[in-house]
């Protein structure tokens, strides 16, 4: 299996710029309506991940004090690159599963750290689901 053949190319995937302060980023994120979204910059260099957790922790962190509205923090402060590391575009199926498994999707990077998109646990289990049944169809099974 191709990773690339599963790749959502960024033009199809929502993502936030991280120089968005956290306010206008949080509004971008509600309006998505994803729990997760790919944090990049105005290149295209990958920057981490966004979820509900980390604007939920930071808002605990301050009681709810105003935080958010903080002109200092931006998107790229909350975003984290630890919990959803990328893969490279041309990444081995073992590396792509050893990911798919702890996540719903795995961020792409192409050589230079350029983010090309994302591939969904969805995709991957469709695909290897297809598989084994043409497998079965093959074996007469």
């Amino acid at each position: 299996m191709n990773t690339a053949m599963l790749l959502k190319p960024k033009s199809a995937v929502a993502f936030i710029y991280g120089d968005l302060s956290a306010e206008e980023g949080l509004k971008e994120f509600i309006k998505g309506g994803y729990t997760a979204v790919p944090v990049i910059d105005r290149e295209g260099v990958y920057l981490g991940v966004v979820s509900e957790r980390d604007f939920l922790y930071r808002l605990l962190e301050s009681n709810g004090a105003g935080l958010l509205e903080s002109e200092n923090l931006t998107v790229a402060d909350l975003a984290s690159c630890t919990r959803f590391e990328p893969v490279p575009i041309d990444a081995d199926i073992d590396t792509l599963f050893a990911r798919i498994i702890e996540q719903n999707f795995v961020p792409v990077v192409d050589s230079r750290g350029m983010f090309s998109g994302i591939i969904t646990r969805r995709d991957v289990l469709m695909r290897a689901f297809k598989k084994l049944n043409i497998a079965k169809g093959i074996s007469g099974q």
